[in-house]
């Protein structure tokens, strides 16, 4: 099967537009003379949406109406690569942060899982990388009880973990892939994360919050979320979030299709640059844009997809390049740590650290391509 770049569903025009425009209809008929009209496919630039406060028929239904942002023309990616490493053992990552420094650009984030403590030669060697860790204390919540008296646990099981690094990393995860059922699941996780946050912000830390896996939550969790108040209250505390983003058997697959709750996007995914359908839709309409780390991402077969010719690492560089282009657009994103260096079990057919180099028997490298964005 010959790989190519996905191409867009035939619908995908008619699908947008009625989107828009029947969230521009309901807007004005709830709003009258106060809703402002979406712009249609005629108008050029981006389109930032209204969000529209409308009262229902009790004091308790309050709720938004949220219109897309709709980029026709997109915007130019720029500055450096935001390609950075996800590490189990740190093997030569440390080697890796300081060849691309030493060339004159830097690795935009390093997240390490476990084996944390060789940040401090990264931070030490470039300080402009962002990092993030993980400690193994504990991965998993259950969405029921008390989430202030959960997230008192949780932080008191990592916190032991974090002292001896506490002023070498700049956000810690503390669980991972969790994906609670239905709605009031979602909600359940963000007021645990809003406690998470009293937490760490008492003890000297920021958290990256979620680290939701790939192709969730879907928009309409997203958006009892939102209503939470946890992004608000994470950027007074300068948090960050954290999702993961794979795909298979090329990084655009299912690039501009429809998601479970949405018409399709030409500048959105289903899974990778699935982040977008929450920045541009809640969080940029709303003021409450906060840093991204995507701590991990890649190809993986797991998520599906049609099977790829050829062995993945011959595709990996060229992939995870396009990726970058997207993530560059988007200033907000600080960075995607690809899975990964240093794999145990299992995670051993992930390894991709010889690519980092050239000479390698695949071709492309990432170290030639990092250095060379370094004007950019």
């Amino acid at each position: 099967m010959e790989l190519k770049r996905g191409k867009f569903v035939s619908r995908r025009e008619f699908l947008k537009q009625a989107a828009i425009v029947g969230a521009a209809a309901l807007a004005q008929c709830c709003l009258g003379e106060r809703a402002v009209p979406a712009r249609g496919a005629e108008d050029e630039g981006i389109s930032e949406p209204p969000v529209f406060p409308h009262k229902g028929g009790g004091d308790d239904d309050d709720h938004h109406i949220y219109l897309p942002l709709v980029s026709k023309q997109g915007t130019l990616a720029q500055g450096l690569s935001k390609l950075g490493l996800h590490t189990i053992w740190a093997n030569n990552a440390v080697g890796f942060v300081r060849a691309v420094h030493d060339a004159g650009a830097h690795v935009a984030l390093v997240k390490a899982l476990g084996d944390f403590g060789y940040l401090r030669l990264v931070k030490e060697i470039s300080p402009e990388t962002v990092t993030v860790a993980r400690s193994r204390a504990v991965e998993w919540v259950s969405p029921d009880g008390d989430p202030v008296e959960a997230a008192e646990d949780v932080m008191n099981q990592h916190m032991p973990d974090w002292i001896y690094e506490k002023d070498v990393v700049d956000y810690w995860e503390i669980l991972n892939e969790n994906d609670p059922p239905g709605i009031q699941g979602h909600v359940w996780l963000a007021q645990f994360f809003i406690a998470a946050m009293d937490v760490a912000e008492a003890n000297g830390y920021k958290l990256a919050l979620f680290s939701y896996s790939t192709g969730v939550p879907q928009w309409h969790e997203w958006e009892a979320i939102v209503e939470t108040g946890v992004f608000a209250r994470a950027q007074v505390g300068g948090h960050a979030l954290a999702l993961h983003e794979y795909d298979w058997p090329v990084a655009d697959y299912r690039w501009g299709e429809p998601t479970e709750d949405l018409p399709a996007y030409e500048d959105r995914g289903v899974l990778m640059g699935r982040y977008r359908h929450l920045y541009r839709d809640f969080l940029i309409p709303r003021g409450e844009v906060v840093p991204l780390v995507i701590t991990e991402s890649g190809l993986d077969p797991v998520v599906g997809g049609p099977p790829g010719e050829g062995h993945w690492k011959e595709r990996y560089v060229e992939e995870m390049i396009w990726y970058d282009t997207k993530l560059r657009e988007d200033d907000y994103v600080i960075g995607a740590t690809m899975f990964t260096l240093g794999p145990t079990g299992s995670w051993k057919e992930y390894d991709y650290e010889e690519l980092l180099w050239p000479g390698n028997p695949y071709g492309d490298n990432f170290l030639d391509y990092m250095v060379s964005l370094k004007g950019a």
